[in-house]
């Protein structure tokens, strides 16, 4: 049954057309999205929201075994990452943990608030008992949250003051994902094809974009990401946050460029669909709450559906959802695009993570 009221809720948000190239060209097939407009959508979100992400430096590698292993359950080591540009050098510790079985396993990288081992946000014996391995980081290792980009992996690369498209902080976090990736390629443990990156919040919003951009990810976990993560921008919901709150708050975390679209969100040439619709054809999972009304729920959904027809262009399927914004304790996880709405308020839940994994599982074995 063709959809209704999804439909008309996006059609009053008039969102820019996905499939439309510059020259007014409407695309329709696989090659055209890759060869034209995949490319074009990570040019615009970098250049106008995001900033360019810095250029790859190889990192040393140091490894330490920690005497914890979950009751015989886990290994877990921490991983510390050397970073030398020009003289300047800046280090990231990061834990991997994986099952003691010596069986390959899927994994999540994690980026999550603190370091500790295990979190509040980061169930590690759950992890553990349903197979996954976890590599977690702690971003204000990585660079801190704040606007000072003379500290951490910013100073490596930011020179004097940031104009134009200079990478924003959420350019760095998501940076040091994919480093995470690169060395994660290399250990016996990780099941190469099975990697996915997650996060909450800002780091739901990190999340995203390193999906987007590194196609080695095999999955996207993001939890109450809201504005300029999984929400889109364009008609907000009552209570929902605007493009205007995030970039006076927090500048910092996006590109000097993305300033101009403060106050002038119809003008964006872009919005959120463009960045979820490059996960496609991998798997994308969004969570949402429903206290964390800030996080705009209704429009993290409506993205959801915005962004499959990337999915379909793959012949897979995007989300599959009822025609109606979201209820409470809604779990769509049948598509390659998933999307759940828990009780309760803006957290990193245990709830949350077992969705994800069963979600995750799911895909894997398709």
């Amino acid at each position: 049954m063709e959809k209704i009221v999804l439909s008309e809720e996006l059609k009053k948000r008039a969102l820019p057309e996905l499939f439309l190239t510059p020259d007014g060209k409407q695309i329709s097939t696989r090659e055209e999205w890759e060869n034209i407009l995949r490319p074009y959508w990570r040019e615009v979100l970098l250049r106008e929201e995001y900033g360019r992400v810095p250029p790859y430096v190889a990192p040393e590698i140091q490894t330490e075994r920690k005497p914890i292993d979950f009751a015989g359950k886990a290994v877990w080591e921490t991983v510390s990452f050397r970073f030398n540009v020009s003289g300047k050098e800046h280090v990231v510790p990061t834990q991997l943990i994986y099952p003691a079985d010596g069986k390959k396993h899927p994994f999540f990288i994690y980026l999550n608030f603190r370091p500790d081992i295990p979190d509040i946000y980061l169930p590690v014996e759950e992890l553990m008992d349903n197979g996954f391995g976890i590599f977690s980081v702690c971003y204000n290792d990585v660079t801190t949250d704040n606007g000072d980009f003379t500290t951490g992996l910013a100073a490596l690369f930011q020179t004097g003051e940031r104009t134009a498209d200079d990478t924003g902080k959420i350019g760095y976090w998501s940076y040091m994902a994919s480093r995470m990736m690169d060395y994660l390629q290399t250990r016996p443990e990780a099941d190469h094809a099975a990697i996915g990156v997650a996060g909450h919040s800002r780091l739901g919003k990190t999340a995203l974009l390193t999906a987007a951009l590194d196609e080695r990810f095999a999955f996207v976990c993001s939890n109450d990401s809201g504005c300029c993560g999984a929400a889109l921008s364009r008609c907000r919901c009552e209570g929902g946050e605007r493009v205007v709150d995030i970039f006076n708050r927090f500048p910092y975390w996006f590109s000097p460029s993305f300033a101009k679209y403060a106050e002038a969100v119809e003008t964006m040439p872009f919005d959120q669909h463009c960045l979820l619709a490059l996960v496609a054809p991998r798997a994308a999972y969004i969570g949402g709450a429903i206290q964390d009304v800030w996080a705009d729920n209704d429009n993290q959904l409506l993205n959801c559906v915005a962004s499959s027809k990337a999915w379909e262009l793959y012949g897979k399927t995007g989300i599959i959802t009822p025609d109606r914004l979201p209820v409470c304790g809604d779990i769509f996880t049948d598509g390659d695009v998933g999307f759940h709405f828990r009780a309760g308020k803006h957290y990193h839940s245990r709830t949350d993570w077992l969705v994800y994994m069963d979600a995750v599982k799911k895909y894997l074995s398709r």
